[in-house]
């Protein structure tokens, strides 16, 4: 008898809650707010590649180019913990021999893919001019695939457009209770999403072009321009007539 007084007792509280909150009302809006930020720093991503008859050389050859990077590395004085390796991969290269109808290994392939940050984007040209091999050889070299422009004080830029965003976000819901002859009583919900409109910029042969085509006084140039940082917000308003 107990048990079954229990069970309807949770069953009432069940009822009466779900009627409750199919009687809410409210008011959902979204909104936004972005902030044009200039950057104070870059990622690259580095590519080192090389290849040779065997599986030793075409290592020995990526050690080598390796060691150029990591000398201009160090020269622009780019900490440790701002370069990272991705990826390393030695893999045997096929060409179809149309004779035999077959594929014919034609030697070997290294490749090392790093991530690099540059804190002064000032030197960014100079830096990309000093990766430039001077090889004639096309048997190793290095190309820059991608940059994108960032910002170490990202989040600051966050939190301050996530205040404006709310508050958009308030003024909608505002016009929308005054239109329908509403009043709102409070915050039931908020909910937020971050994104930044700056993708990377492909670079993808760069470099080679640079190392056969550049003059010995040109040099790159690159300009920052601006990111943004966009926040967006869902906020949901409890109204009462």
């Amino acid at each position: 008898m107990k048990k079954s007084l229990l069970f309807l007792s949770a069953v009432s509280f069940c009822l009466i809650a779900g009627a409750a909150q199919a009687d809410d009302k409210v008011i959902v809006v979204s909104s936004s707010a972005e902030k044009n930020v200039e950057p104070n720093m870059v990622s690259l991503n580095v590519e080192i590649w090389s290849k040779a008859s065997t599986a030793k050389q075409a290592q020995s050859l990526n050690a080598s180019e390796f060691q150029k990077v990591k000398k201009s590395l160090d020269s622009f004085k780019v900490k440790k913990e701002d370069v990272q390796t991705e990826n390393y991969s030695l893999n045997p290269e096929y060409i179809y021999d149309q004779k035999t109808q077959q594929n014919k290994m034609v030697g070997f392939r290294a490749l090392q893919t790093l991530k690099v940050i540059l804190k002064k984007t000032e030197d960014l040209g100079s830096f990309l001019d000093a990766m430039v091999t001077s090889a004639t050889k096309n048997e190793s070299g290095v190309n820059v695939n991608s940059i994108q422009w960032d910002t170490d004080k990202r989040q600051q830029f966050e939190i301050s457009a996530l205040g404006d965003a709310v508050k958009n976000g308030r003024a909608k819901a505002d016009e929308l209770a005054k239109a329908a002859n509403v009043k709102i009583k409070g915050v039931s919900m908020l909910s937020h999403g971050v994104s930044h409109s700056a993708p990377p910029m492909p670079m993808r042969g760069m470099m080679k072009t640079m190392a056969y085509e550049m003059k010995p006084m040109d040099s790159t140039e690159v300009m920052a321009g601006q990111i943004k940082i966009r926040v967006d917000v869902t906020a949901e308003y409890e109204i009462t007539n």
